[in-house]
């Protein structure tokens, strides 16, 4: 009997507590992919807490993050938790009190993309806020939730010079344009482009070139999408005379050139955030770098336009 009217007991005083804390939720549709930039933008996740006169006691935020057929990906460690101390007053919260990093255990993939990138993986999520006791971890505020999606970012798309386009030399000499499209969704630091430009050899492929070749060109440019090249290069390409049977010969004794009026080059963007780490993870080598494209110049495209 004494044990059924303390079971009563907490029931009720457990009732009576929801009823005395209103909680609200506020989240933005679409928060920065970078949980770690939840803390430092007060607009994005805002926790409002009204308790009623004589309410005085310790609580403790316990946070979940869930898919949307709700599993959960996310959970606040509550033993490591900080209390918060109720009182008549409202309370205010962001990012950095209800969705602390340092004690939030994640699960699975999450975790991976999160250690690896700061990032989950672009998808819909559900954020479910709720204040216990420290100790038992008894409910003390009802739940509530708010949906949000993280997007996939995109990157660069390079447009000009366009993929196998001809460039005069003489034009190019004097100057190179590059453009290309930003990163999508825009983050909230400015993104930093980071282009490079690669000789392709007469016995390589582009991507030999891309991989093994110290870049032409090679700088970073903060925030914009065009740059202009002001090369200053001869573009007379080397052509490879030996034959294929001569490929266990060392590079400098296999290789007789001579100049001929095409050169070919390949060029690519890298897309970093203000850390100057890649914005994301591209097919599994982090390098956030764009598609690249190839480009030739060639010395006698003005002569024959003229004849």
């Amino acid at each position: 009997m004494k044990k059924l009217l303390y079971i009563l007991y907490i029931l009720f005083t457990g009732s009576t507590a929801t009823a005395q804390i209103n909680t609200n939720l506020v989240l933005a549709a679409t928060p920065p992919a970078t949980l770690s930039e939840w803390a430092n933008r007060r607009e994005v996740l805002t926790y409002i807490i009204n308790s009623q006169p004589g309410v005085s006691f310790p609580v403790i935020i316990k946070t979940e993050i869930k898919t949307t057929d709700g599993t959960v990906i996310a959970t606040t460690d509550l033993a490591k938790a900080r209390q918060i101390l109720l009182s008549s007053a409202t309370i205010i919260l962001f990012a950095t009190d209800v969705l602390p990093l340092e004690n939030m255990l994640f699960t699975g993939k999450y975790k991976t993309s999160l250690q690896r990138s700061g990032k989950l993986p672009a998808d819909n999520y559900i954020l479910c806020v709720q204040l216990v006791t420290p100790g038992d971890y008894r409910a003390v505020s009802a739940v509530v939730c708010k949906n949000f999606y993280l997007a996939s970012l995109q990157l660069p798309i390079l447009i000009k010079p366009y993929n196998e386009e001809v460039l005069d030399a003489k034009l190019a000499q004097t100057a190179i344009i590059f453009r290309w499209t930003p990163v999508v969704p825009r983050l909230t630091d400015p993104v930093t482009y980071h282009l490079q430009v690669f000789e392709i050899l007469s016995y390589q492929s582009p991507v030999q070139a891309l991989r093994s070749n110290q870049p032409l060109l090679d700088v970073e440019i903060r925030g914009a999408t065009q740059y202009i090249w002001r090369p200053q290069l001869s573009f007379m390409a080397d052509t490879d005379l030996t034959s294929a049977s001569d490929s266990s010969k060392s590079i400098n004794n296999k290789i007789e050139k001579i100049k001929h009026p095409l050169s070919k080059f390949i060029w690519t963007i890298q897309s970093l955030d203000a850390k100057g780490d890649p914005v994301t993870q591209t097919d599994g080598n982090g390098e956030a770098r764009a598609e690249p494209i190839i480009f030739f110049v060639d010395s006698q495209k003005n002569n024959a336009q003229k004849k």
